[in-house]
């Protein structure tokens, strides 16, 4: 849930359109660029506001500080939950935390920015309807970018990390990690789509 807020505040960014949802604070802006009533208590109206000028004033920094927050506090909660049997509570692993955190902020938001204008532009070029816009989106994340960029980057990038970390420079286990884990049709793709198609089905629909 933290990674698909992340990934449409990334998207919001791009699309200079908030979500059209208007509770909890959450600010709205019509397709015209003019700014809806904001409904919500006054800090979260506050935090919605500031959040919103920061986005304007510095995007690619906003998104960058956003994505290392989100993707640190979701591998923090997966560390917790994964629980080996008879393990007890599992110690906090620091270096892969910051793993994470530098990939979020450093690898994942500009590649996304640069992602979603360049799916934007293409499939403006060839609109003839939300819903098949929608539908043409969600095929080109799914069978294009998410098995033959972002997985193997994903896993590639994480295997440079952790062996820098170990003072290693291991560019064959990187590449050996990208092909058997995330390139093509894998069972991480597989995985991906039971979540991330669904998701990326409202993220595409309620940020156009």
């Amino acid at each position: 849930p933290l990674l698909m807020v992340g990934t449409m505040a990334l998207r919001v960014g791009v699309t200079g359109r908030a979500a059209p949802w208007g509770q909890n604070g959450v600010h709205q802006r019509r397709r015209d660029g003019g700014s809806l009533p904001m409904r919500g208590s006054p800090a979260a109206h506050a935090l919605a506001s500031a959040y919103e000028a920061s986005m304007l004033a510095h995007p690619l920094l906003t998104k960058a500080a956003t994505s290392g927050v989100l993707w640190t506090v979701s591998d923090a909660a997966a560390q917790r939950l994964t629980v080996s049997e008879g393990a007890g509570q599992p110690k906090l692993d620091l270096g892969r935390l910051l793993r994470y955190a530098f990939f979020g902020a450093a690898v994942q938001a500009p590649l996304f920015d640069a992602y979603y204008r360049l799916q934007d532009n293409f499939v403006d070029t060839m609109s003839v309807s939300t819903a098949a816009d929608v539908g043409v989106k969600l095929l080109i994340d799914q069978l294009i970018y998410t098995p033959f960029v972002y997985l193997p980057l994903f896993f590639g990038g994480m295997a440079v990390l952790e062996s820098a970390s170990k003072g290693e420079a291991s560019l064959s286990r990187a590449v050996s990690e990208a092909r058997v884990k995330g390139f093509g049709l894998t069972a991480t793709l597989v995985a991906n789509w039971t979540y991330w198609v669904p998701v990326n089905l409202v993220n595409y629909a309620a940020v156009p």
